[in-house]
């Protein structure tokens, strides 16, 4: 079954190709960084594909795996240590956990000792995921939130060791919504009802989720945490700019969410990238599926990065996904920010 990268992938790859040239070294003085991608296992047609662009990758390992699955968290980092050790250095990683064994009495310092582990190997970052306040539940069907007592340690040791936090926490609203044609995310949510909190008596509001995210980054003000994918605040961006003005050690990426940017009001997106330029990374969550054909996701990979760099950086008309727009035409100095300097100020250690 496609996760909801894999799954995005399909579509605009092709059409994302044929619509923009290749990324190339020249076009850019300075190399960018992506600083949400998926490619957890060795790949030379992705390094050569970095290579020629100019781009270096934060490639994040997480465990996405529910019920009673088994946990590939320990292969995609082997595979992802490989994969950065072939790099030449263009390649950095973030680290993940298996959050299911939560309650255990042990989770805690098993945890901790693993994270500890990961951070000796290298990763700079450590991933927590949404099954966190949208699956994970207490025996009494209590879903657990992402301030639960259980994940307080693991916070801990992060800041601890200077690296920082993604978070991947919550969903689009789309998530809460009848799998519709109203729904922006009908396609994901129609072959991943598992996500979809729509009719459940019990689930808890996006907000609570988020919420409980908030309190976490209001109780640790030195660590850093980066809210993947605008923070899953990507259809509201008044919220995001409260959020970040109240949280001095909070960032978000861009990472699937270009898209929800490219269909709002033009003015206010401009307007807030130029407000919280220092608060943005660029990000794809680009995955490479191990049922991929490489050479073709490699060029579906530069593809997406020189798409989303036209989108930011040119001021005429462009085709994105098949939806009409204008690019944004951000200055050099937030656009380098964006591209690179925040994400060697969010992520240190990835130059």
């Amino acid at each position: 079954m496609l996760n909801r990268r894999e799954f995005l992938a399909l579509v605009p790859a092709g059409v994302a190709a044929a619509q923009v040239p290749a990324a190339s070294r020249e076009s850019v003085s300075f190399t960018r960084i992506d600083t949400h991608a998926h490619v957890n296992r060795p790949s030379q047609a992705i390094l050569n594909s970095l290579k020629n662009s100019g781009f270096h990758i934060l490639s994040i390992c997480v465990s996405r795996a529910t019920g009673n699955d088994p946990s590939d968290i320990e292969e995609q980092i082997r595979g992802t240590r490989k994969l950065s050790r072939e790099s030449g250095g263009s390649v950095f990683w973030a680290g993940g956990f298996d959050a299911r064994q939560w309650s255990d009495k042990d989770f805690a310092a098993r945890t901790v000792a693993k994270v500890n582990e990961e951070f000796r190997q290298g990763a700079i970052a450590l991933k927590i995921w949404k099954n966190i306040g949208m699956s994970l539940r207490t025996k009494t069907g209590r879903y657990v939130m992402p301030d639960d007592p259980a994940f307080q340690p693991i916070y801990q040791v992060v800041l601890k060791a200077d690296r920082t936090l993604v978070a991947h926490l919550a969903e689009p609203n789309g998530a809460w919504m009848a799998i519709d044609d109203k729904n922006p995310e009908k396609g994901f949510y129609g072959s991943h009802p598992e996500w979809s909190m729509y009719g459940k008596a019990d689930a808890p509001a996006k907000e609570d989720i988020l919420n409980a995210r908030d309190r976490v980054i209001a109780r640790y003000p030195k660590l850093r945490v980066v809210g993947c994918h605008l923070g899953s605040n990507e259809s509201d961006l008044k919220a995001l700019a409260a959020r970040l003005g109240r949280f001095p050690n909070f960032a978000v990426d861009l990472a699937a969410r270009v898209r929800y940017l490219v269909a709002g009001d033009q003015n206010q997106v401009r307007e807030f990238l130029t407000k919280y330029q220092d608060r943005i990374t660029y990000g794809t969550d680009f995955t490479l599926g191990q049922a991929r054909d490489e050479q073709r996701a490699a060029d579906s990979f530069t593809a997406q990065h020189s798409r989303d760099w036209q989108y930011f950086s040119s001021t005429g008309p462009l085709t994105y996904n098949r939806r009409q727009a204008t690019g944004l035409g951000l200055p050099p100095a937030i656009l380098q920010k964006i591209f690179r300097e925040n994400a060697v100020r969010w992520f240190p250690g990835i130059a």
